[in-house]
């Protein structure tokens, strides 16, 4: 069986039930100095520019920075809190910076070198460990002793924290890099390898998380559409400790729960026996509450040579009896649901499936995929769509366990406060699959989240991101798309100076939304990053769109950004467009290539009205530029 993803759909590893609560306390008056825990041993300052490095030590005492033959001076303030600037350096290393004054506090094996922090929700955290394309290879060549990471504690705070609790950096081995976020790493790779310097990566990011998470309160005060949650949330006298004592007490019990096999034994609803009156027939695939038990009987003349049963998807821990045997237990990283059932637990005569399935990540398992519910029984196929028992009362309800790692600004309290003013050469941002919800929102929250953290950095960094990859069953046409919407949303924000896009548009999985090509990601964001950061003139965008024409029914679409001009990746006419008639209606469109430009039409539409391409959840896509690069969606309501 394949492995379930973390992220969006699935549960969140431990760290998700350990929250802290560490109110925005002064700086600590202590006997000797000690700088923030990112300035650490094999640390990647930022070349080139002034970079800061700050600390704790007694209140109102000289401090002093020596290395590489020059002393930089300045003293703590009355909270004990000092910053030395550095003015910019060349790529180097390594140097051991002494820290000295009410006491002394060296950090060894320094470089010089590019700065990135890498930012988003699961599939930027997605490690190497976890599978991508090549994983194993990519894994055992990790020696890149100038690569080096900085993995921000995951924590949350209703307040900002001017500390990191913990976090450490470490270089580029077989054995660390398998904890890196693979795009992150792919990325460094490139930038270390063609730039010839040391790349330390900022890995801060969480899976499942939103936008706003990421946002400080009073950048969201200002979003009209944020605001009233915002202020409902951050009411005044709120006990904070105890919310968060019984919110970890509900988390531990909920994954106790969810995990135990001995419940789900003592349960037994697995059993021939066990009274069903009270339970509701179901078909299925189909989306339940807490713990769902669903039980399946089918009848056997004679016993198969093999038999194998498909259940598509089980989201997301659950447990699997053939006539009260135990054939599988799945949980949060299991992907897909197919088992070889041994034949000798099966009976002529009566014979049954029971499932029990839980979902860790919003207490609403879900069962089934369509077209994927069947027993093969020798040369037979038994459709398993419909004739399913089903109660979700046969255990008591999951407790309720609030993600405060989703909420307005408690990311950003706990894990980029803290950093804030990091000398960076730049943000790498895999995010939004949280936000396709309120798609509708996310270019002014997106942009106002870029804004707010050059702001608080005071520094207008190169911002890159990915453009969603596709993801769920295709459908065409299917202009009312909120992943489409999304997208758009993320390309408008190409508005804001110094900032990049690498779309994913083509790389997506229908059932998984981690595709594992993180290869082809990292590459679109180093060619990104060529471009903007180092100001390259390369074809780092795929084919935009321009400028349009309407003539006779069809219409001209020109592009930008082509290269030596549009080609197909495969197939002999292109891909994705949409046409509206007159009332609206959409319709799946033809369109072939002309140089830099594609014409567009549908026979039975003599006056289109609108236009739309790779608009949907999945996209099925083929044009592309020279330089192998994917037409990025766009939507003409207007023509």
């Amino acid at each position: 069986m394949l492995r379930k993803p973390h992220g969006i759909n699935s549960a969140p590893s431990a760290r998700t039930a350990f929250f802290l609560l560490l109110a925005c306390a002064p700086w600590p008056s202590v006997a000797d100095i000690a700088p923030a825990k990112i300035f650490s041993d094999q640390m990647v300052l930022q070349r080139d520019q002034e970079v800061t490095i700050w600390g704790s030590a007694a209140a109102d005492t000289p401090i002093t920075l020596h290395f590489d033959g020059k002393t930089y001076h300045n003293r703590s303030d009355e909270r004990g809190h000092w910053e030395i600037p550095v003015p910019p350096q060349k790529a180097g290393g390594p140097y051991t910076l002494i820290l000295s004054g009410d006491g002394e506090a060296a950090i060894r094996d320094v470089h010089f070198g590019d700065v990135w922090l890498a930012g988003g929700q699961s599939n930027m955290e997605w490690k190497l460990s976890w599978g991508i394309n090549d994983s194993d290879k990519v894994i055992a060549a990790a020696d890149y002793p100038l690569i080096r990471f900085f993995d921000v504690p995951s924590e949350v705070s209703p307040t900002p924290k001017t500390a990191l609790e913990g976090g450490e950096w470490k270089k580029a081995t077989p054995e660390n890099a398998a904890e890196f976020s693979a795009v992150a790493y792919l990325f460094a790779q490139k930038n270390h390898l063609e730039k010839d310097v040391a790349v330390g990566i900022i890995d801060n990011n969480w899976g499942g998380t939103p936008a706003e998470a990421w946002m400080s309160k009073e950048t969201l005060l200002q979003l009209s559409a944020y605001r009233e949650r915002t202020e409902a949330l951050y009411q005044p006298d709120t006990d904070w400790p105890a919310r968060f004592a019984r919110n970890q007490r509900n988390a531990e019990e909920k994954y106790q729960r969810l995990s135990s096999r001995e419940d789900a034994l003592n349960a037994g609803a697995y059993r021939f026996d066990f009274p069903t009156a009270s339970w509701s027939e179901q078909a299925l695939p189909a989306e339940f509450e807490h713990l769902a038990w669903l039980r399946h009987e089918f009848t056997l003349d004679e016993i198969p040579s093999r038999a194998v049963l498909e259940l598509g998807d089980l989201q997301q821990e659950a447990f699997v009896w053939i006539n009260e045997q135990l054939l599988a237990e799945e949980d949060s990283q299991a992907q897909g649901a197919r088992y070889e059932i041994p034949t000798k637990v099966l009976n002529k005569g009566r014979n049954l499936i029971a499932l029990r399935v839980g979902n860790s990540w919003h207490n609403k398992p879900y069962v089934g995929r369509t077209d994927q519910l069947w027993l093969q029984l020798g040369d037979n196929k038994l459709d398993l769509s419909k004739g399913w028992q089903y109660s979700n009362q046969v255990e008591p309800p999951i407790p309720d366990h609030i993600r405060y790692e989703h909420k307005s600004s408690f990311l950003y309290n706990s894990m980029i406060r803290p950093i804030q003013g990091y000398a960076l050469r730049g943000v790498i941002w895999y995010q939004g699959e949280s936000n396709v919800g309120e798609a509708v929102h996310y270019h002014d929250l997106f942009s106002a989240l870029i804004k707010d953290w050059r702001q608080q950095w005071q520094q207008d960094f190169p911002f890159l991101f990915v453009q969603l990859a596709a993801f769920l069953e295709p459908k065409n046409p299917q202009p009312d798309s909120s992943w489409a919407l999304l997208r758009e949303m993320q390309s408008r924000t190409l508005k804001l100076p110094n900032t990049g896009m690498a779309t994913a548009i083509d790389i997506g999985d229908i059932y998984d939304i981690h595709p594992r090509n993180k290869q082809d990601v990292a590459a679109r964001l180093w060619g990104e990053a060529k471009r903007i950061s180092y100001g390259e003139d390369i074809l780092s965008r795929g084919p935009t769109f321009q400028s349009h024409q309407l003539e006779n029914g069809r219409v001209t679409i020109h592009f930008a950004h082509t290269g030596e001009g549009l080609r197909l990746k495969q197939g002999e006419s292109v891909q994705g467009f949409i046409l509206a008639d007159r009332d609206g209606n959409y319709l799946p469109a033809q369109a072939r290539i002309h140089g830099s430009s594609v014409v567009v039409w549908h026979d039975s539409i003599t006056q289109p009205s609108a236009l739309k391409y790779a608009w949907a959840d999945y996209p099925e896509v083929n044009l592309y530029n020279s330089a192998g690069l994917p037409a990025l969606p766009f939507s003409i309501e207007n023509l």
